[in-house]
């Protein structure tokens, strides 16, 4: 099966499980990207489509209760670093932005209702997975209920409503946020030191390969400052551009 033949196919499925298009196309566009990036048969990535949409998308009771019963709500789905995520969770809590879950891909799956909108808050926990709960049941008196969790991180959301009255309440909301991709300095930052602590290893093995321990230790000085003296070069070639 081709690669377009078998995400036509995992979109058509989706749908039919009641995904919503915006979701699908979502989705399947960043699954897609994935693999021409990383030149993975979607198959051998994924499994059979059949299968891959009932993990995507597990199938509910007749009378289960719907996620979306409003067929005016909004969806939106977005993603954000660690360095900046509750900051942007409360930020779009206020325009009225509920989040139900976290997907398979660490993005947030938010709906609102265009007219009076409740507006949100939100908090983030650091646990074990095996601690979500024990940490769901002490935070549940304060109005605190799960909304997603991704690895260790496990969010919670509560209305304002419950704590301001009728200020909780939106008289109109906002539009739709146009990026859905919120990384920042810290994050590049965090890569960029974790490179360089990579590199500083890598040259003190290669220095010390017959030596001793202080030649190693040597070598990841040699290697710390040559990477910080490249970051410093590349930062101030990017200034000298930019003038």
């Amino acid at each position: 099966m081709t690669t377009t033949a078998y995400f036509d196919e995992l979109a058509t499925l989706l749908r039919e499980r009641g995904v919503p298009e915006k979701e699908v196309s979502a989705t399947v566009g960043d699954l897609a990207a994935y693999v021409t990036e990383s030149g993975a048969d979607p198959e051998e990535e994924f499994g059979p489509a059949a299968g891959f949409a009932a993990a995507l998308a597990p199938a509910r009771p007749a009378d289960a209760p719907q996620d979306d019963p409003d067929p005016a709500a909004e969806t939106w789905l977005w993603t954000a670093d660690a360095f900046q995520d509750v900051a942007r969770l409360n930020v779009y809590g206020d325009q009225g932005w509920e989040v139900e879950r976290i997907d398979h891909l660490g993005r947030f799956v938010s709906r609102r209702v265009p007219e009076h909108p409740l507006r949100w808050e939100y908090r983030r926990e650091t646990a074990l997975p095996t601690r979500r709960d024990a940490l769901a049941e002490r935070l549940a008196p304060d109005g605190w209920e799960p909304c997603g969790s991704w690895v260790y991180y496990h969010y919670f959301k509560r209305p304002k409503a419950a704590s301001e009255g009728p200020a909780g309440e939106l008289d109109a909301a906002p539009a739709v946020p146009a990026r859905s991709v919120f990384f920042g300095k810290g994050l590049y930052l965090f890569l960029a030191g974790y490179v360089l602590l990579l590199a500083a290893v890598a040259v003190g093995w290669f220095v010390n390969r017959d030596g001793d321990l202080g030649d190693f230790l040597g070598g990841i000085l040699t290697g710390v400052v040559a990477g910080s003296l490249a970051v410093l070069a590349g930062l101030l070639w990017g200034r000298r551009r930019r003038r």
